[in-house]
């Protein structure tokens, strides 16, 4: 899968999972901020997306290994990133 292809996969889970109006998740760039002042999703929005991540591109995230992860939760770009990075076995 291509960036924009994990990108797309993620704005659904935004809209499907999270209830985000769609309006609001179309009109949200790459690098738009994902957290508090940006779309403003909370720390249980981040779980729901995490378990979406993980159905939708079979990861599996490692709870041990939580810390860190909230910066990859910033934007979609960020989270695209970590699925690549995870897909190819180096994150």
């Amino acid at each position: 899968m291509t960036q924009e292809e994990i990108i797309v996969e993620l704005r659904k889970m935004l809209t499907q999972r999270l209830r985000v109006a769609p309006d609001r998740v179309a009109g949200l760039a790459p690098d738009s901020l994902l957290l508090r002042d940006g779309l403003g999703l909370d720390s249980l929005d981040c779980i729901e997306l995490l378990l979406g991540m993980e159905d939708e591109f079979g990861l599996v995230f490692d709870e041990d290994a939580e810390e860190g992860w909230i910066e990859h939760f910033s934007s979609l770009e960020k989270l695209s990133q970590l699925v690549i990075h995870m897909k190819n076995g180096t994150a």
